[in-house]
């Protein structure tokens, strides 16, 4: 029990104590003091202090100490199919005694049993969900917790009652699947992949199911992916319900030969969702050492505020160098006299929309070439150039092809005149 802390009226207590005592001449040396003494504040030895609280604190300890209540009972970790989302239930003390018009707290603590740490919840009510790894045990301890004006201040605990639940296990370690993975490509497709176990027999093959908050029951895969003659993945239909919230699967098998070990698994999709890579780059040169490069993110449904980026950039045949921003915009500066500048994006969902995820996969690279450049500026040249003389030479043909219709009138009524006068 924490140690009370005295109020006022307590050290005015410890002053009448002390008056009485000198009054009724239990000091035993009374001290003489001189006139200008006699406004100081009388002191008194240590222990006299140390009595009082001694005596009063040891009395209200010893009458906390004595408060009992009994614990909880029934406690239970009940599976009701979902996947690894339990429900721990538990009945209220038998009897509270003394206690019959306090309010009741339980303190509950779980964990699965390879974890350090407990969870602590602290409720009033007789049951609590949450969300376990069934590939271990679970254990879970809970006690009755009284506090208040019904204690007089102080903490009533009872004893700890606890239980444990265990998935039985079938089948061998080694016929479980192996690295099992599972992407949310694009934040709208939802996909898991695996391998098969070391030992699986022959003819044997595995199914998968998945739960999450809003399904009345575990549903099973109905699209597969297979290879060899097994099932080794599964696409799911639209779970955009299922975001911002436990998503459990589990994978077990079925044999003729022997059973198959289940595997158990549990996510958020918002924290494995892989982006499309980023879309139309624009690499160009503003300054003679200064490059500005440009992007789009995605289409689709990821808001461009949750998506974070890295740029990689190379210089000739230098190493490739890399920088992040939260930007679809970046400056990058460009050694003097290098002849070729290549760049490429990727991007990821950041940490103000998620906990982790994977990166997209790099755009397809830009590259800027001091050559192309300057071609650039000589094709800016040639074309207008050549523009112009075209447009001359046309006027020119133009104009050589107007004098010969010309002279051809001409030339034709002479001939026709000529015609005439010989005829005559």
């Amino acid at each position: 029990m924490a140690p009370q802390k005295l109020d006022k009226s307590d050290n005015r207590a410890v002053g009448n104590v002390l008056s009485q005592r000198r009054r009724s001449g239990e000091t035993a040396n009374r001290l003489l003091l001189h006139p200008r003494e006699m406004h100081r504040k009388p002191s008194y030895p240590k222990w006299v202090y140390s009595a009082f609280l001694f005596a009063t604190l040891g009395h209200s300890y010893s009458s906390s100490s004595q408060m009992t209540v009994d614990p909880p009972h029934n406690l239970e970790i009940v599976d009701p199919g979902f996947l690894g989302h339990l429900n721990l239930q538990w009945q209220p003390p038998l009897t509270l005694g003394m206690f019959q018009h306090c309010a009741v707290q339980y303190e509950l603590r779980y964990r699965n049993v390879d974890s350090e740490d407990w969870e602590t919840i602290i409720t009033k009510k007789l049951n609590y969900e949450d969300g376990f790894d069934l590939n271990q045990g679970v254990e879970a301890k809970i006690q009755t917790l009284l506090t208040g004006h019904c204690t007089n201040g102080s903490d009533v605990h009872s004893k700890w009652i606890q239980t444990s639940f265990w998935i039985p296990l079938q089948g061998e370690p080694e016929t479980k699947i192996q690295e099992m993975q599972c992407i949310y490509y694009n934040w709208k497709s939802l996909q898991c992949t695996w391998k098969p176990g070391e030992k699986i027999p022959k003819g044997a093959n595995y199914n998968l199911y998945y739960w999450y908050e809003g399904l009345d029951h575990a549903l099973q895969c109905a699209d597969y992916i297979d290879a060899n003659g097994g099932h080794t993945g599964c696409r799911f239909p639209s779970v955009e319900l299922a975001e911002y919230q436990d998503f459990n699967i589990c994978v077990n098998g079925s044999s003729l030969a022997r059973p198959l070990r289940a595997s158990y698994f549990s996510f958020q999709l918002q924290n494995i969702v892989k982006p499309s890579p980023p879309e139309q780059l624009n690499l160009t040169q503003r300054k003679p050492e200064e490059l500005h490069l440009e992007w789009k993110p995605p289409e689709g449904p990821i808001p461009s505020q949750c998506l974070t980026y890295e740029v990689q950039f190379q210089e000739d045949d230098a190493s490739w160098v890399s920088r992040s921003t939260e930007k679809e915009v970046i400056t990058l500066q460009k050694s003097n006299g290098s002849r070729r500048f290549c760049v490429s994006v990727r991007g990821k969902v950041n940490i103000y929309c998620a906990i982790e995820g994977f990166w997209s996969e790099w755009s397809s690279q830009q590259c800027l070439d001091e050559q192309q450049e300057d071609d650039r500026w000589l094709l800016f040249t040639i074309i207008p150039v050549t523009l112009i003389m075209l447009n001359a030479v046309l006027i020119a043909l133009l104009f050589v092809q107007k004098q010969r219709t010309y002279l051809k009138r001409v030339l034709g009524k002479k001939e026709i005149h000529f015609y005439q006068e010989a005829i005559c």
